[in-house]
């Protein structure tokens, strides 16, 4: 099984797990610099700000000040969220000892944990069940993690039909460096994608592949036009 899809979610978890520490204290600077905003982000900020503004200005109209400089209370919302991920990971990485027959760090840290888990994915890849399993959880929290931290990825809908499936079904991530066809029923003609799994992902257009499909994209629009 190729580890990339897995190594970037346990990567992208792992450097995730310092804002989440951060956001447990709302107002806390963020530690990377934040990207451009889409217009329905900024939208929603400003709508929050507004909504914020005018509580201010009902609490001081009723006597009700802020209290000095003190901290924020915690958030509780990513609070759970980070003991969730503690415990997923600490139970991701006992199910792949238990497989490779390995022992559990003990008193480990969730980041020292998933770098374990990277260092393992070699190995974890040589059964294929295992693999599929720490793949699928790495994602998802991973994923768990982009939005408690309030991140939307985005996506571009490509002109043009899939080659494989002739669906218009093409969906770029630019962040990831790749191109995903989401027809469920879309396979492509190597027996070891994961496109042909029993329970099937989504095929993936990999960046270098990329040319190749801007090109059959291109004939198509030239053909349209």
């Amino acid at each position: 099984m190729h580890t990339d899809p897995t190594y970037q979610a346990l990567n992208a978890l792992r450097t995730a797990l310092p804002d989440l520490a951060d956001a447990v204290h709302p107002g806390t600077p963020r530690r990377w610099a934040q990207r451009d905003l889409s217009p329905e982000q900024r939208r929603r900020m400003d709508a929050q700000a507004v909504t914020e503004r005018e509580a201010k200005e009902r609490n001081l109209a009723a006597g009700i000040t802020a209290l000095g400089t003190g901290r924020a209370p915690l958030n509780l919302a990513v609070l759970d969220a980070l003991a969730d991920m503690t415990a997923a990971v600490a139970e991701l990485e006992g199910a792949v000892c238990d497989r490779l027959a390995l022992t559990p760090l003990r008193g480990a840290s969730t980041a020292a944990r998933i770098t374990r888990l990277v260092g393992l994915l070699d190995r974890i890849a040589e059964q294929d069940d295992l693999a599929e399993h720490v793949q699928a959880e790495a994602v998802r929290l991973a994923r768990y993690a982009r939005l408690v931290l309030g991140d939307v990825e985005s996506v571009r809908r490509l002109n043009g039909r899939c080659p494989l499936c002739d669906a218009r079904s093409l969906r770029a991530f630019p962040e990831k460096d790749i191109v995903l066809c989401i027809n469920r029923a879309c396979r492509c003609g190597d027996e070891t994608c994961g496109c042909h799994r029993p329970r099937p992902d989504l095929h993936v257009w990999p960046y270098d592949r990329w040319s190749l499909l801007a090109q059959v994209l291109a004939d198509q629009l030239g053909e349209a036009s």
